[in-house]
């Protein structure tokens, strides 16, 4: 089932039919993963789809059986037909089936650089629009709020994660001596008893030694988890294909008064930028004041303070701070709250030595009330 309602692919083809693109091209492989294929057709994975500017929709895919299980298409195209080579399929289609001596493509900016140099090759007629960024644009803010299917989705992904909190904390407790390795392996056999497809992401699990690096690696070692001092771990469930993020900062042993001090201020920020959620306020406000806030404390996050999530970990909207930059000022756009946004809040203090904080939930907008999904919140022990 593709996520994509009606009225917001009206507005896919409404951006082709004003940009003069006969055909827009998004591409799904191994080597360059793309969401937005099974956003825009269902199929969720290794595949091309063309979408007409008249509104016909097309799939190349690798796996035809699993395209006629999940694809929503006018035609599934199967390319045995042309040695299983998709740029010979595109070019049957284009110039044997469409009769198109020229023809405008719309491609993603996720598509790779070698691909279009191939298809160029392979097809002289092809021209490409030139603006990709405006396309991924316009598929982030199309995703940045989600249908009611991806709600559900969403809300499960959730409750599967909140239920490992207490695994979590028990194993803490219960296991003095356990590795970060360990913690993982729970988590991922966790999510799984509780019906999750799979972990969202590689879970990040570090002691006071690592805490202090805003992503880990190794993702987990083979160090004692419960070290004495700052320690976190931030994981999320997957769920048909819809992703959850949490993370606990937790804590072992008696704190120094830094150790103290970063807690403080990463919970302040959390709260604070909480209060902030409404209708209507730009969304890097809220970043901003999350920002300033850790800021007063001495410490630094240069991440974004919060991020959508759907088909991806790190979906649209983005809650960040303005570019700053020409380039990306000129394309930026203010983005403001809207109902039917997923995303997360997630401030963190950190410091080499002491180690590190970050508090992270997730959060829906829905009949425009503020509904926390997830329920991390700080440990000790």
């Amino acid at each position: 089932m593709r996520a994509i309602t009606e009225e917001k692919f009206e507005l896919i083809l409404k951006f082709l039919e004003e940009n003069k693109i006969d055909v827009l091209l998004i591409t799904d492989s191994e080597n360059s993963r793309n969401v937005n294929l099974q956003y825009l057709s269902g199929h969720p994975t290794d595949a091309t789809m063309l979408i007409k500017s008249s509104g016909e929709s097309f799939l190349i895919p690798w796996d035809i059986a699993l395209a006629e299980k999940h694809s929503e298409v006018e035609e599934i195209i199967n390319p045995a037909n042309f040695s299983f080579n998709t740029l010979l399929t595109l070019k049957d289609l284009f110039e044997n089936r469409w009769k198109k001596s020229e023809i405008m493509v719309g491609v993603h900016s996720m598509t790779s650089y070698g691909y279009i140099v191939k298809m160029k090759a392979l097809i002289p007629g092809v021209k490409f629009f030139e603006e990709p960024i405006q396309i991924g644009q316009l598929l982030q803010e199309l995703r940045a709020t989600k249908t009611e299917f991806e709600i559900k989705s969403l809300i499960k992904a959730a409750e599967i994660g909140t239920k490992t909190i207490n695994d979590i904390r028990e194993f803490c407790m219960n296991s003095p001596n356990g590795t970060e390795k360990e913690l993982s392996f729970l988590v991922r056999k966790k999510i799984a008893d509780y019906g999750g497809d799979d972990i969202a992401f590689e879970t990040l699990v570090a002691n006071s030694s690592r805490a202090h690096e805003l992503h880990q690696y190794p993702f987990a070692s083979d160090q004692k988890f419960g070290l004495p001092g700052l320690a976190l771990i931030d994981f999320g469930a997957k769920c048909q294909g819809y992703h959850s993020d949490i993370t606990i900062p937790i804590s072992f042993g008696k704190l120094s008064d830094e150790q103290n001090k970063m807690r403080e201020f990463t919970i302040n920020a959390y709260e604070t930028a909480i209060e902030m959620i409404d209708i209507g306020v730009a969304l890097w406000k809220i970043h901003d004041t999350a920002e300033q806030i850790l800021k007063k404390g001495g410490y630094s996050m240069p991440y974004a303070l919060g991020h959508g999530l759907g088909l991806t970990e790190h979906d649209s909207p983005i809650i960040s701070r303005k570019p700053t930059d020409e380039y990306s000022k000129k394309h930026w756009k203010e983005e403001t709250i809207q109902d039917g946004m997923v995303f997360t809040i997630e401030p963190g203090a950190y410091k080499q030595g002491l180690g590190g904080q970050r508090l992270e939930n997730d959060f829906l907008i829905r009949n425009g009330k503020v509904e926390l999904i997830t329920k991390s919140e700080p440990l000790e022990f």
